[in-house]
């Protein structure tokens, strides 16, 4: 597989725009302790998601080879889905840095901002997943694309910004909310994965025509990785175990390390789940 840059930077943009959309979420039920709690709560998870979003950007130079390469790329517009994404994407990382920049700044969030970046976030997916769903791969040019790229988004996005918001409520003896924050991260992640295993259900659909993989079909590509997926699935429940444990359980006090566990967990079972999906292209 040698779509390395490809993976990472799917991946952390995806997470980004996910990231993004749940901390506007968050943000709401957080606003209510106060302008200052606010900022000081919200003010590294924004970091990251522009970090993430920065790494991802480093990631497409690594894949195009230099900047100047995506500048004669987005010439295209008009035509070429990849110019598309390649501009949105670099609206999204730029509103995303902005976003941080202005609330370290200011000392404030601005929910507008945020929500803007978010749009912007969901039309850069849909122009990545449009890139692979007109290619001649079969098992890309189906709507598995879509809800793999859309899902990785909702779950991701929501543990990523809740491991970092987490610490500190805990810090401002914010239970109740961290609590509260945990349990719409983890509505969140049921909903990406609802949407993925929608397309799981769809996907064989699309292998009935006659597009083939290095003369081999998608399904018989995916023969020798079965052992993955299944691997895939079993990891990603066990994330959704610790983070619906979180969300659901009695106890009070929201466990960080528990919170930085599933983060972990459910990251490594979308980059196998990432890995599969490029293995088809290979």
């Amino acid at each position: 597989m040698h779509e390395w840059a490809l993976l990472i930077f799917t991946i952390c943009v995806q997470t980004a725009i996910g990231g993004m959309f749940m901390l506007w979420l968050f943000q709401r039920e957080i606003s209510k302790a106060g302008k200052e709690d606010s900022f000081a709560i919200l003010k590294i998870p924004l970091i990251i998601i522009a970090a993430l979003s920065l790494v991802g950007l480093i990631a497409s130079f690594a894949h195009l080879g230099t900047p100047s390469n995506a500048l004669n790329t987005i010439r295209n517009i008009g035509t070429s889905w990849m110019s598309r994404e390649i501009l949105v994407t670099g609206v999204f990382i730029g509103s995303a840095c902005i976003t941080a920049g202005l609330t370290i700044v200011q000392k404030k969030v601005n929910p507008l901002l945020m929500i803007a970046t978010v749009i912007i976030g969901f039309v850069d997916i849909f122009c990545m997943a449009m890139i692979y769903s007109n290619s001649l791969v079969s098992g890309w040019n189906s709507i598995n694309t879509f809800t793999s790229f859309y899902g990785t988004a909702f779950i991701l996005g929501a543990v990523l910004v809740a491991s970092f918001t987490v610490p500190a409520l805990r810090a401002k003896n914010m239970d109740d909310t961290a609590k509260k924050i945990v349990r719409l991260s983890f509505y969140s992640a049921l909903f990406g994965i609802a949407i993925q295993l929608i397309g799981v259900a769809l996907f064989p659909a699309s292998l009935t025509d006659v597009n083939m993989i290095a003369t081999s079909a998608a399904h018989s590509s995916l023969e020798a990785y079965q052992g993955t997926i299944a691997l895939r699935w079993g990891i990603e429940i066990l994330g959704l175990i610790l983070l619906g444990y979180m969300a659901l359980s009695p106890v009070k006090k929201t466990s960080i390390a528990m919170a930085f566990a599933a983060l972990i967990v459910i990251g490594f079972a979308e980059g196998l789940s990432r890995y599969v999906f490029y293995v088809l292209g290979s």
